[in-house]
């Protein structure tokens, strides 16, 4: 099986992705600058707005009909950052954080994009940043709103990055339960899970990890771009069998919308995650 060396992979298509969101962020003076002084590089961030950069979203946890999607990433002024040796933060930190990231995304949807905060809340006194999901809507595909409304309503904040408590003894991270339910059903390739960041969480999910499976070393893409025979076979027989493992185990599985393989992709990524309970209306306790 061969593939034209014109056809991107999807990690080209990616980075593409990436560069691009960073030179709107550019021309909206949102990113920072660079200096060299005395051979030392100092980072500038612009005054007043916060500062962004963008980091890859993996296309498990598109929105649904999305073409592209990405994580910005947006960083409060120095100003009114998290404070740790009184352990707080600034005057005005919450007003900051508020309004500069609702002008974010106001400026990107200028730009043609769909922007959301989504996924459990990030507040100033707890996380260092706050994550703005940004996609394209595909040709054709119907827009709608993401996330749908009271989604996170009531939801407990994401885990905290600041002083973040560490599991104690005997205690496993949702990470480790996957992991150890992935080695109770070997599937071909590997299969491992990694932390999920919040803004990719599925609407309502109560805890979310984020399943990597990789192929076998033989049945990798060669760097001509052709894949060895038998390649959509075992990505098949691999990806089927997570899947069916993590359905075993109890969690909603979400994959991306368009099929992976061994001709485009490097590896396969699904959403393994636990819907919250229903919030019970208050005549239930009458």
């Amino acid at each position: 099986m061969t593939r034209p060396r014109l056809l991107k992979t999807r990690r080209e298509t990616r980075l593409e992705n990436v560069r691009l969101l960073e030179g709107h962020l550019s021309e909206l003076g949102l990113a920072p600058t660079y200096a060299v002084t005395d051979g030392a590089t100092r980072r500038l961030a612009p005054e007043g707005l916060g500062w962004c950069h963008v980091l890859y979203a993996a296309e498990e946890a598109w929105p649904l009909g999305a073409e592209s999607c990405v994580i910005v990433r947006w960083l409060p002024d120095e100003a009114f950052q998290y404070d740790h040796r009184a352990e707080r933060v600034p005057a005005g930190a919450a007003e900051h954080w508020r309004e500069r990231t609702a002008a974010t995304m106001q400026a990107l949807q200028g730009l043609g994009y769909q922007a959301a905060v989504t996924g459990p809340p990030r507040l100033p006194h707890l996380h260092a940043a706050e994550d703005i999901l940004v996609w394209r809507a595909g040709e054709g595909a119907a827009v709608e709103p993401w996330p749908p409304v009271n989604a996170w309503s009531g939801a407990a904040p994401a885990r905290p990055s600041f002083s973040q408590p560490e599991y104690l003894p005997g205690e496993q991270s949702p990470v480790d339960v996957v992991d150890e339910e992935l080695r109770c059903t070997p599937a071909p390739g590997m299969a491992f899970a990694l932390d999920a960041p919040a803004v990719l969480w599925p609407a309502y999910a109560e805890s979310c990890v984020r399943v990597l499976w990789q192929p076998d070393a033989e049945y990798r893409r060669r760097p001509d771009g052709t894949v060895p025979s038998g390649a959509a076979e075992h990505w098949k027989a691999g990806t089927g069998r997570v899947h069916e493992a993590l359905k075993g185990a109890g969690y909603r599985v979400q994959r991306s919308e368009r099929a992976t393989s061994p001709v485009l992709d490097d590896d396969a990524g699904f959403l393994a995650w636990r819907r919250r309970p229903p919030r019970l209306p208050v005549s239930a306790f009458v």
